[in-house]
């Protein structure tokens, strides 16, 4: 594999980073704390726009081979962004989904960039 931009290097590990925070078990987090916890999924896959629709489709260009349900994307976008606003609250059961979203497309990003994701310890 031909080595990598070290600026890209920074970016997963920033990435890496933000998933980090995710690895509190749901159901352990309290009310307050979602809002942080869906923001970092959301942060994790994305460190250039908070539209991850968008990102796709710029990645789709550069890596023909690369797709994504975009309706899991907006849903992750919505949720990343409008959860650091008054009005915008996310149950457990959602926040489930949304990890269940995040971690699947994290995993797929990370095997595109030939990398193998440190399965969560538990």
């Amino acid at each position: 594999m031909a080595e990598r931009n070290p600026v890209v290097e920074e970016w997963i590990s920033k990435a890496e980073g933000d998933w980090d925070w995710t690895e509190i078990e749901v159901d352990r987090l309290t009310a307050r704390m979602r809002d942080g916890y869906v923001y970092h999924l959301q942060q994790c896959v994305e460190k250039k726009t908070h539209d991850l629709v968008r990102l796709s489709q710029l990645l789709q260009g550069v890596d023909p081979g690369w797709s994504w349900d975009e309706d899991e994307l907006e849903d992750l976008t919505e949720s990343g962004v409008m959860n650091r606003y008054p009005g915008f609250d996310t149950s457990t059961e959602e926040l489930q989904e949304l990890k269940g979203m995040a971690a699947r497309l994290r995993q797929a990003l990370l095997l595109r960039l030939g990398l193998n994701p440190v399965p969560p310890v538990r």
